[in-house]
């Protein structure tokens, strides 16, 4: 079997806490054919020392440093300088299994140009190597049907193993200004040129959530996510893709609405505020009554039917969650 070199981009931004696990991780990697790209975005902290540290013990690891720009600049500038002939993405204070490359690259087939792994949150990587097999492999355009219809599935860009030839040729970069929902956009397009997905259900990586992850977080650079909708399906509609339609009907639709509950059960009345007057709330809404989710369907019938009963079944069920 060929061996091919995998690029491993590492976005840093004050990531002392948690950088030398995650960092350690990516040493203990079975397959040892890799470039780690790990840009320091201006961090304060300790993260340049720590970065240099590893580079000096391995030289596999590649140290850039630039000033703070975000997390699709720091992505960005690793694609523009990495060499592998695979790329994965890992962020700073997560960690991936031993076997995390193996295994996504022997997923790999001359059709098969995204291979994806399950994940789990806040739990270290177990020292046992669990054996991966392929759970499914489904055409691009039906995973991407998957990922907006089945709300048991929902990928990780960093759970993911991309060909950077489909990339390079596509001129897939991640979008500037953008804090939520750019990973998202990136994958989303990366799957309209590619003919199929492989997935496993194995878990391979290990999400950390704190207080400042941006999974965990609901403010106004959430709703950067919406944006990032829009820009997916006006790309969708550029091509001859068998899901343009499904896109289209729900992309923007369904992101609105996670947000407008989200933000009652929160008791966010700011972002439902925005919500509400910077978006047409009424048509989106009316695309998922068709929808295959119940929740999206009564809920979405409910704002249509009336806006404050809307809002008062969930400011109700925020509270009734919180005591």
């Amino acid at each position: 079997m060929r061996s091919y070199l995998i690029s491993i981009i590492i976005p840093c931004y004050n990531a002392e806490p948690y950088l030398a696990k995650c960092l350690s991780s990516v040493l203990q990697q079975t397959y040892p054919y890799w470039e780690a790209i790990c840009v320091n975005d201006g961090s304060k902290d300790n993260t340049e020392s720590i970065l240099q540290q590893f580079a000096q013990k391995d030289s596999r690891f590649k140290v850039i440093s630039q000033s703070n720009a975000g997390v699709s600049a720091a992505r960005n500038k690793a694609l523009s300088v990495c060499e592998g002939e695979y790329i994965c993405f890992v962020d700073s204070d997560d960690t991936i299994q031993a076997n995390f490359l193996e295994a996504l690259l022997s997923l790999m087939t001359n059709e098969v140009e995204l291979t994806i792994c399950n994940f789990t949150r806040n739990i270290s990587a177990p020292s046992a190597v669990e054996t991966v097999k392929t759970t499914w492999v489904n055409n691009a355009s039906d995973c991407a049907k998957k990922i907006l219809l089945d709300k048991t599935f929902h990928p990780q860009i960093c759970c993911m193993l991309f060909k950077r030839e489909v990339i390079v040729q596509h001129q897939l970069l991640f979008f500037l200004g953008c804090a939520r929902g750019e990973d998202w956009e990136f994958f989303m397009k990366y799957l309209l040129h590619i003919p199929k997905v492989a997935y496993t259900s194995v878990v391979l990586y290990y999400y950390r959530i704190n207080d400042a992850s941006a999974m965990a977080s609901l403010n106004e650079n959430s709703l950067t996510s919406i944006g990032a909708s829009q820009r997916v399906a006006a790309y969708y509609e550029q091509y001859n893709s068998p899901v343009k339609d499904t896109i289209k009907q729900y992309t923007v639709s369904r992101t609105l609405w996670k947000f407008l509950i989200l933000s009652l059960l929160r008791h966010n009345t700011i972002i439902y505020k925005q919500l509400t007057q910077n978006y047409n709330t009424q048509e989106e809404l009316r695309k998922l009554i068709s929808y295959p989710g119940k929740a999206e369907r009564i809920s979405s019938r409910l704002f249509l039917i009336s806006e404050v009963t809307f809002r008062w079944s969930f400011y109700l069920l925020g509270y009734f969650h919180k005591h």
